[in-house]
């Protein structure tokens, strides 16, 4: 676990915090509004991948593969659920 001796508790628990409160907006949203929670989640990723040290030049592709990532396994079980 390299990765994540580099960031302190404190640090790691914050962000935590942070995607599970934007979890709950774009959940929110998508429910309420109908809109895809992908509007709230790729720049959410986008920041986050900026703070982890991404680079630069596949940070936006990272973040939209990353969000296809977690729709995609929603989907499928929507799709069987509504059969």
């Amino acid at each position: 676990m390299a990765f994540f001796d580099q960031y302190s508790a404190a640090w790691l628990i914050g962000l935590v915090l942070a995607l599970l409160a934007t979890g709950l907006v774009a959940g929110t949203l998508a429910g309420l509004l109908g809109v895809g929670g992908g509007i709230v989640i790729v720049p959410v990723l986008f920041h986050l991948f900026t703070l982890l040290g991404i680079d630069e030049s596949v940070r936006m592709h990272v973040a939209v593969g990353t969000s296809l990532a977690t729709i995609i396994p929603t989907s499928i079980m929507s799709a069987r659920a509504h059969r």
